[in-house]
Order: C-alpha cells, then sequence, then structure tokens
C-alpha cells in the first residue's frame, strides 16, 4: 500500500513540474505573469525599442534629411549574454518603417563575407640540368587557376544587386531588370552598442547575496552627408535577483 501511495505521489509530481507552457503575447495577464529572470528576454527587447523609437521621432533628427534613408550599421553585443541583437534592432526598424517616416536600405552592401574564387593564373619553370656527359635545360610554361579566399561585400538582402547581374541575360525580359541609377543610397545610417554591468548589492546577514544587472542600449543616428550625430540616446534595463549572466 505504501509503495503504490508513493507511486501516485511521485506521478503527481511529474505532471505538477513538467509540461511547457506556450505565452499568448497578446494576453496581457499572461504576459505580465511571465517568471522574472535575470537575462534579457521578450519584454526587455519590446519595451526599450518602443523607448528608443518614439525618443528618435520626437527628437526631429528626421528633419535633416527629405527623404530619411538609414542603413542598419550595427548594433554590438558587448554583454555577457550570447544573442543576435537583431531581436532588438528587427522591432525598431519595423516600428520606424510602419510609421511612414523612414525606410531602411536594405540593398546596401556595408557589410562582408569570407568567399572562394578562381583567378587565372600563368607559369613558366626553367631548369639547367647538369650531368656528365650534356647539359640540359628545360623550359615549360603552363596556364591554370588558382583557388583563392577573399572578402566578397554583401548587402542585408542582396537579391537586388543578384537582379541586375542579368542584364543582357536573353532569358530574361529585359524590361523587367531594373535599369541602372535605380539604387537610393541611405543618408542615414544607425548603430549602437548593448553593455552589461554587474555587480552586488547588500542584504541582511542572513539573507542570501543578491546581484543588480545593468543593462545599457545606446544607439546613433548619423547624417551620412555631414558625418554628424542627428540623435542619440541610452535606455537603461535594470535587474536585480541571483544567476545575473556572467562570462
Amino acid at each position: 500500500m505504501k509503495k503504490i501511495t508513493m507511486t501516485i505521489m511521485t506521478a503527481a509530481l511529474l505532471v505538477a513540474c513538467g509540461g511547457t507552457k506556450v505565452i499568448d503575447l497578446n494576453d496581457k495577464s499572461e504576459v505580465s505573469g511571465m517568471t522574472n529572470v535575470m537575462e534579457l528576454e521578450y519584454r526587455d527587447w519590446t519595451n526599450t525599442a518602443d523607448k528608443m523609437v518614439s525618443s528618435m521621432l520626437k527628437s526631429g533628427g528626421f528633419s535633416r534629411a527629405q527623404n530619411p534613408v538609414i542603413a542598419i550599421a550595427g548594433v554590438t553585443n558587448d554583454t555577457m549574454q550570447r544573442f543576435d541583437t537583431d531581436i532588438l534592432v528587427k522591432k525598431i526598424r519595423t516600428q520606424l518603417v510602419n510609421s511612414g517616416r523612414a525606410q531602411i536600405a536594405t540593398s546596401f552592401q556595408n557589410k562582408t563575407v569570407k568567399t572562394t574564387g578562381y583567378v587565372p593564373v600563368k607559369g613558366e619553370l626553367n631548369a639547367v640540368s647538369i650531368g656528365d656527359k650534356r647539359d640540359t635545360t628545360v623550359k615549360a610554361k603552363g596556364e591554370g587557376w588558382a583557388k583563392v579566399e577573399y572578402e566578397k561585400p554583401v548587402s542585408e538582402d542582396d537579391t537586388t544587386h543578384q537582379v541586375r547581374e542579368q542584364r543582357g541575360n536573353a532569358e530574361y525580359d529585359s524590361s523587367t531588370i531594373a535599369a541602372k541609377g535605380t539604387l537610393v543610397a541611405p543618408n542615414m545610417s544607425l548603430s549602437g552598442k548593448m553593455l552589461q554591468r554587474n555587480m552586488g548589492v547588500d542584504t541582511c546577514l542572513i539573507c542570501k547575496n543578491k546581484e543588480r544587472v545593468e543593462y545599457y542600449l545606446q544607439l546613433t543616428l548619423t547624417d551620412v552627408k555631414t558625418g554628424l550625430s542627428v540623435w542619440e540616446d541610452e535606455q537603461p534595463i535594470i535587474k536585480e535577483g541571483k544567476h545575473a549572466p556572467k562570462w
């Protein structure tokens, strides 16, 4: 009887502790009930993006350009966590584009990737062999290809350039290929950095020490024509608890 009771209790505990809950992000009560963590998570990204976009739109920085076109120069992750900063940048740029106040230059080639290519090479071999009875001179020429690695400029969406490479291709209707001089260059760039600072927090003598984690998102909007910053802001995200992210 005791063994059966223990088995039932164990099963009940497993049921209570296990399972996966899907959070409905459109349900405010579910979102507010999410467990707080010391790492950066959904609510941090959303709230910070909202504040940054609001600050940018109210600043008047976009009035410096008649038609603001932004190149994303990149946001560096200098925290103790591994994550792609596009989690935040995408939220910011989506709001900017949908606001109708700015556009994003996805075709601007401000990134590079390592790739492999082949280049033609020519070689000539001259050799002299000296023997006991006669001298032999060897002259040989050759042509071939050498494999090389190099950095190739790419854009966020390189389709714009790939389509233009089809000019003169008889398989395509030439009227559907974009003409020269139609690309719009960015007149602004957005760059920034995410920082993290950990510190100990004094608590009572019998309590376990807590830690405070301070995250700082710093963004800069630059006028490409003048090279001058037209808007800057910093948004802190402060958390206090245990198990702070470390290197």
